[in-house]
């Protein structure tokens, strides 16, 4: 899967990718220890959210892993180093 832009960012929080193959969502889970951050491709409807709509978005994947746990890709996307 490859990286075409970067679409949104809050910090801490969550980044909007757009790929070749979807949109993806980065949301940044927290944990006494490390945080860490899992992707997750979205329905058309959710990639037009606006800023605010990407928030709640992230908060809702991180409340209730186990709904969107079937949209998560592995390995998580990342923007390539030399961009």
């Amino acid at each position: 899967m490859k990286v075409i832009e970067k679409k949104a960012k809050n910090n801490w929080d969550f980044i909007l990718f757009k790929t070749d193959e979807c949109f993806a969502l980065n949301v940044v889970f927290h944990s006494s220890a490390t945080d860490y951050s899992r992707s997750f491709r979205l329905n058309s409807d959710e990639a037009s959210l606006d800023f605010e709509g990407l928030k709640k978005l992230s908060e809702q994947i991180r409340n209730n892993y186990e709904l969107y746990k079937n949209r998560e890709i592995t390995p998580t996307v990342r923007m390539p180093k030399d961009s």
